[in-house]
């Protein structure tokens, strides 16, 4: 049994060789179509079922922050009532309240500082992606004695001379 309609054998090397084309090219027609048919599929699942924090609000979905934070505040400026407000500690908390989602007791969104949330996706490798727009804040301070900050200087000094070693 062969692939062609005629069961002769093809004794000419021309032909042979057309029909090992012939069936490359075939195959490289139905690969190409499978692979950007399964991507379009992927890229429409991929896409975020919302684009900005006002959307969370209209829709009433829960958000997280971290507890302690000044993001809380800055969410009820937002007009965020509080009772859509969910505070968590860890890591841990945010990905199982990002998981569970936010008809199912957990959140559809943690909103926090641009740090932690890297951290997040380095955690997850890279399960959760982070959306535009990103808040202006103050940002962050620090306040030490001189005392602290020369020891301080000299441990990164130390670090950085032991790393190069």
């Amino acid at each position: 049994m062969g692939i062609y309609l005629a069961e002769e054998k093809m004794t000419n090397n021309l032909s042979r060789f057309v029909v090992i084309v012939w069936v490359f090219v075939v195959l490289v027609l139905t690969s190409n179509y499978t692979a950007s048919l399964s991507s379009m599929l992927t890229v429409q699942k991929l896409q975020p079922a919302f684009r900005t924090i006002n959307e969370l609000i209209t829709r009433g979905d829960y958000i997280g922050y971290q507890s302690g934070s000044f993001v809380e505040g800055l969410l009820k400026d937002m007009s965020v009532q509080s009772d859509r407000l969910k505070k968590y500690i860890n890591f841990f908390e945010y990905a199982q309240a990002l998981s569970n989602g936010s008809r199912n007791g957990g959140v559809s969104a943690i909103v926090d500082e641009v740090p932690y949330l890297k951290m997040l996706q380095a955690k997850n490798c890279s399960k959760y992606f982070m959306l535009d727009p990103i808040y202006k804040t103050a940002g962050f301070g620090f306040v030490s004695s001189p005392f602290y900050l020369i020891n301080l200087y000299y441990n990164i000094y130390q670090l950085s001379f032991t790393s190069h070693e």
